[in-house]
């Protein structure tokens, strides 16, 4: 059945600040190309602009479902005055297995007075890239400290049920290593061997994470 709109509906026009900018996109566009007269009548009267430019406003009219189903919030975490990513820390964790770019970018990263922080969950709600999961947890709760994530891992060392999946799916977190730059770190508990594998994935790369996959990020 269709919706009657009331008439108290409004709706963008040319006319609103909206409108306007769509406009000036366009006419940037047609500027930039750097017609000649003849080209501009050609594309002035080409047939298909209307449509194109309907199909355009059909596809993107509709507000984009999020990637992310938050799980459950308010998780403490110890902090520590001095974290080392050493062996130690390694099998206090259980993590049987790490991967190069772990190896290479985490190994020996000191952290220093982290303080005892609060962390969110969220479940991915479909495929997806770092790009869009960052963007909703917003700049100021991606980030948690290589500490925390260690404490979940240390809190369910055995596989037992927690915060962590322990199910085969990923627990991801994005975290600086040691020169300051982002990676998705991620956490994957094997039920064979019995122990974790942890590595580190550029944030740019183009395989996406699966729908079931969580991720951490700072709740405070």
């Amino acid at each position: 059945m269709s919706k009657t709109l009331t008439p108290s509906a409004t709706f963008v026009t040319v006319r609103d600040s909206k409108g306007r900018k769509f406009l000036e996109v366009a006419g940037a566009a047609y500027d930039k190309a750097l017609l000649t007269k003849e080209e501009a009548q050609r594309v002035n009267e080409a047939g298909g602009l209307s449509e194109l430019i309907a199909n355009h406003i059909a596809q993107h009219r509709h507000e984009v479902p999020p990637v992310l189903k938050l799980v459950t919030s308010g998780i403490k975490v110890a902090g520590a005055k001095r974290f080392v990513a050493d062996k130690d820390s390694l099998k206090e964790a259980n993590v049987g297995w790490t991967g190069e770019n772990f190896n290479q970018f985490f190994l020996g990263k000191v952290e220093e007075n982290v303080q005892d922080g609060i962390i969110a969950i969220h479940r991915l709600e479909k495929r997806s890239v770092d790009a869009p999961i960052r963007k909703e947890l917003g700049q100021e709760r991606e980030e948690i400290a290589l500490a925390h994530f260690f404490d979940l891992l240390k809190k369910q060392s055995k596989g037992q049920e927690g915060h962590l999946l322990v199910n085969g799916y990923a627990n991801i977190a994005y975290i600086k290593d040691k020169n300051g730059n982002f990676w998705a770190v991620g956490a994957l508990w094997h039920s064979y061997y019995r122990y974790w594998s942890v590595y580190a994935r550029s944030v740019g790369h183009p395989r996406g994470w699966r729908a079931g996959d969580q991720v951490l990020s700072s709740d405070c």
